[in-house]
C-alpha cells in the first residue's frame, strides 16, 4: 500500500477507534476518582467496590487495554510504515525506541510500563483482592500518561500528514 492508502484505509479508522476508546476511558476514569474503593483507608487498605463501581472499573480496564492495543498494534506500525521507519526484522522495543526518536511517543519506557500495567490489570485475582485493587489504582493513575501518548501520536499525525 502507498502512503495515501495506508492513511485512508488503516490510519484514519485506527485513530477514530482510539478517539472512541479515549472518550469512554476518560469518562470511567473521571467517575472512578470519587470511588471509596480507590482511596486507601486509614490503615492503607482499600474497601471492595460495589457492583455499580465494578461496572465502571471494568470499563476502565477494558478501554485502557483497547486504547493501548489500538495505538500499539494499529496506529504505531501504520505511522512507522508511512514514514518509512518500519523494519520487519526489529523487535517491538526497537520500534518503540524509533517512535520515541521521531517524537511519535513521549517515552518508549513509559509505553512499555503502560503495556505491562495493562497486562497485569487484565487478570482477576479473586483470592487476592488487595492485588486487584493495587493494580486498579495503578491503572487509574496511568490513564493520563496513556492519554498523553495518544495526544503525542495525534499531534505527530496532524503535523506530518494533516490527518
Amino acid at each position: 500500500m502507498n502512503q495515501a492508502d495506508l492513511t485512508q484505509h488503516k490510519l484514519k479508522p485506527a485513530l477514530a477507534e482510539c478517539s472512541l476508546h479515549r472518550q469512554r476511558l476518560h469518562h470511567a476514569w473521571a467517575e472512578a476518582v470519587a470511588f471509596e474503593c480507590m482511596q486507601p483507608n486509614s490503615s492503607g487498605e482499600h474497601s471492595m467496590p460495589s457492583e455499580a463501581e465494578v461496572r465502571v472499573l471494568d470499563q476502565l480496564v477494558f478501554r485502557f487495554g483497547q486504547l493501548q492495543d489500538a495505538l500499539g498494534h494499529r496506529v504505531l506500525p501504520t505511522v512507522l510504515k508511512i514514514t518509512g521507519d518500519w523494519r520487519d526484522d526489529e523487535t517491538f522495543v526497537d520500534k518503540l525506541n524509533r517512535a520515541e526518536k521521531l517524537k511519535l511517543l513521549p517515552s518508549a519506557q513509559e509505553w512499555q510500563m503502560l503495556r505491562e500495567l495493562r497486562n497485569q490489570s487484565a487478570h482477576e485475582y479473586p483470592d487476592q483482592p488487595e492485588v486487584l485493587m493495587q493494580n486498579l489504582q495503578r491503572l487509574h493513575g496511568a490513564v493520563p500518561a496513556l492519554e498523553r501518548g495518544l495526544d503525542a501520536v495525534m499531534a505527530f499525525v496532524r503535523g506530518r500528514f494533516g490527518v
